[in-house]
């Protein structure tokens, strides 16, 4: 819900009176039957390290748990830890702990979370996090929403949800009935997320659960949260919560039925109860692997996020936008040495490790083939003597170590090479990592296939909309409707300007 929850303070009389109700009917916890047997005096004592030190009461830093939940680190919570991993309910957590981080802001419980489970379910990011490196935080999830947004008014449910879709995750949400109703509908919400966390905490693949909910229906302070599910304990029907607001709650050990009226409860923002998400990676490809035939596709396109897509669009755009007008003619250079190193320049300056992740080869022998046809076709020929040219003399912002040189129509390439052999590299059993970082004229290729809004900006000469005609007519046999496919993909995965969008907030 929106979220201004970990600002506010609470009450915390409030919290203690809401909780003893809950308390009342929890579930007995384990005990120490050390202590029950021999009594007190004989148990040996052992400090809690679930609990908050008593200097620390009614200041903002930290805050004591309600009675009817159990701090992780406790000795209790320690003990229900042990039982739900003996019985299988805590598959789940150990990915999740690898990626427990702690919310930067008042209000990004829900970005928190949303980062912790993506970087959990290994979903790529598809955009340079920092350095090299790609991974998700707080600030590069925008796609409906962005950081500053969800500074100023939080998150609610239904984002969370586009949110999660947009950066590559395959995300099921159930709202919860609305309390107030009394039309049945508790009971069948109750049993399904059980259900739902039972199957998770007991899964061998990567999922998670995410839960939306007040607080106040848990005894806290604060208002409307998100928190991932690390766990479950079958004998007391709790869930472990790991609460991003770690700076006030620790992980906590709650009632499921607790947590379930707490998604009940009507977000006042959008007068809607919330509820919770089951979330996976998605795995499905933009390209298969084979035609409908026995022919086995030359190239794929990995999976993109619409988020990572359209920030790729927006960065080569702006990349290009950068650039000097395009030669039209008496600047000195032929027209192709222009369009190659206006597009070599504008890789560089946008994201060239992303980029250079676009195209991979499906079939080592069908690209050989196609690229040989291509050598056909006068403005592909052009293009990759220009770009020889350019990757042999780089300079004026064109990094060469991101871009391989020509393997089938460089005029220095051996005879064999041109007339059939392969290139060691794609002659290896796995020829997935075998793509832009090895062939040059996938770079000249990617150019041509671009979505037209973006040869538009690289040259004249590139930006026809008969190239694909051209490009299909050069390869002509199976690989023409292959061609054909891949520009269509990259059209979805680079949208234009007008169509960047987000489809999934539409359709809320």
């Amino acid at each position: 819900a929106p979220a201004g929850p970990e600002a506010a303070g609470g009450s915390a009389g409030a919290a203690a009176s809401s909780s003893s109700s809950s308390s009342s009917s929890l579930t007995a916890w384990p005990r120490d039957i050390g202590a029950m047997v021999f009594g007190e005096a004989h148990a040996k004592e052992r400090p809690d390290l679930g609990a908050v030190s008593p200097g620390y009461a009614g200041r903002f830093y930290q805050r004591a748990l309600p009675a009817a939940q159990v701090p992780f680190a406790s000795h209790e919570g320690r003990i229900l830890f042990r039982e739900a991993l003996l019985a299988g309910t805590m598959e789940n957590y150990f990915i999740l702990a690898e990626q427990f981080r702690t919310q930067d802001e008042p209000t990004f419980c829900g970005l928190s979370t949303l980062a912790m489970v993506l970087n959990s379910l290994r979903i790529d990011p598809m955009r340079t996090w920092k350095g090299a490196w790609r991974w998700f935080n707080e600030q590069n999830l925008g796609c409906c929403t962005g950081p500053e947004q969800v500074r100023e008014v939080g998150l609610s449910f239904d984002m969370f949800k586009c949110l999660a879709s947009c950066n590559g995750a395959d995300a099921v949400a159930h709202r919860a009935p609305d309390a107030g109703k009394f039309n049945g509908e508790e009971e069948a919400f109750t049993e399904a997320f059980r259900a739902s966390v039972r199957a998770t905490s007991r899964s061998q693949e990567r999922e998670c659960i995410v839960v939306c909910y007040s607080r106040e229906a848990l005894g806290q302070s604060g208002a409307g949260h998100f928190s991932p599910i690390g766990g479950y304990h079958e004998e007391s029907d709790s869930i472990l919560i790991l609460d991003v607001a770690r700076f006030k709650y620790p992980p906590h050990w709650a009632r499921l039925q607790d947590v379930v009226q707490g998604m009940m409860n009507v977000d006042p923002d959008t007068r809607r109860p919330r509820g919770w998400i089951h979330l996976r990676s998605l795995q499905t490809s933009t390209q298969l692997s084979r035609t409908s035939g026995d022919h086995l596709l030359p190239l794929r396109i990995p999976y993109v996020p619409a988020a990572a897509g359209r920030r790729l669009s927006e960065a080569l755009a702006l990349a290009l936008a950068e650039e000097m007008p395009a030669c039209t003619g008496g600047c000195g250079e032929a027209d192709s040495m222009t369009a190659v190193r206006r597009w070599l320049r504008a890789v560089c300056k946008a994201e060239p490790q992303v980029l250079g992740q676009l195209l991979r080869v499906a079939d080592a022998t069908a690209l050989h083939e196609v690229l040989t046809r291509l050598g056909s076709f006068p403005l592909f020929r052009e293009l990759c003597e220009a770009y020889e040219s350019a990757v042999a003399s780089p300079g004026d912002g064109i990094n060469a170590e991101f871009f391989p040189p020509l393997r089938v129509l460089s005029p220095s390439a051996s005879y064999s090479s041109r007339r059939g052999a392969w290139p060691a590299a794609a002659r290896e059993a796995d020829v997935e990592d075998v793509g832009l970082a090895a062939c040059g004229e996938l770079w000249v290729l990617l150019l041509l296939l671009l979505p037209q809004h973006l040869r538009v900006a690289v040259a004249e000469n590139v930006a026809g909309p008969r190239i694909a005609q051209d490009v299909a007519r050069a390869v002509r046999g199976p690989w023409a409707l292959p061609l054909e496919a891949l520009r269509e993909t990259l059209s979805h995965i680079l949208p234009a300007p007008q169509a960047r969008g987000c489809s999934q907030r539409r359709r809320q």
